[in-house]
């Protein structure tokens, strides 16, 4: 007889989330406070010692993590568009072998409504809070907005390659309308009139259908 399998236990050792460092923990809690004291009481009128207090910790011990609020807020929105980067090209790899670029920009346009709806206010503020940032922030902030804009580049020149998007559009301009069109979902999303999924699935067939061959 066949010996019984030992994978499972080793599938739960595999999936065991190694503990966050202490220093890691504290950066990650700052981060969070500080983006909801953003969301609630506005950039500006957020202080360095407001959020040392929400957090629990001397200013000083704050500098130790951030040099300055643009830091936090930089870092902030960096974390927040690497998530949603990561989240979208998931959801597009779990797709099936030889999946078409439309059902790519579905699921990519649903996932990044959801993320968006979820991020409240941030993700509206995103936008506004980059005039605050200075160099090196400012660049760096970019270059991740930058990345963003490059995962749809790379979508639409795609589908410029299987013939499912019109070949004399400008993959720039095209990937910054897509973006564009979606930044603001949470300023006027309102589940009570229509769940996200199905704005996501809306978004997607209007942009899609602008953007086909």
């Amino acid at each position: 007889m066949l010996k019984k399998s030992v994978a499972p236990a080793a599938s739960k050792t595999a999936k065991a989330k190694p503990a966050l460092k202490k220093s890691d923990a504290t950066r990650l809690r700052v981060l969070e406070v500080t983006a909801d004291l953003f969301r609630r009481n506005g950039y500006q009128a957020t202080s360095m010692r407001d959020i040392a207090t929400a957090v629990g910790m001397k200013s000083g011990s704050l500098y130790y993590y951030f040099a300055s609020k643009e830091a936090l807020l930089a870092a902030i929105l960096n974390d927040n568009i690497d998530a949603h980067i990561a989240k979208v090209k998931d959801a597009v790899a779990r797709l099936p072998e030889g999946a078409s670029v439309k059902e790519k920009f579905r699921v990519a346009t649903v996932v990044t409504a959801k993320i968006i709806a979820e991020s409240g206010d941030m993700a509206a503020a995103s936008a506004q809070t980059l005039s605050h940032l200075q160099e090196p922030e400012y660049s760096e902030q970019a270059s991740h907005r930058q990345a963003y804009n490059q995962f749809w580049r790379d979508l639409i020149n795609e589908g410029k390659k299987t013939g499912e998007i019109r070949e004399n559009l400008p993959d720039a301009v095209a990937s910054m309308v897509v973006v564009g069109a979606m930044t603001f979902i949470a300023e006027w999303f309102d589940e009570k009139r229509s769940t996200i999924e199905q704005i996501g699935e809306t978004y997607a067939s209007l942009l899609f259908d602008g953007l086909r061959a």
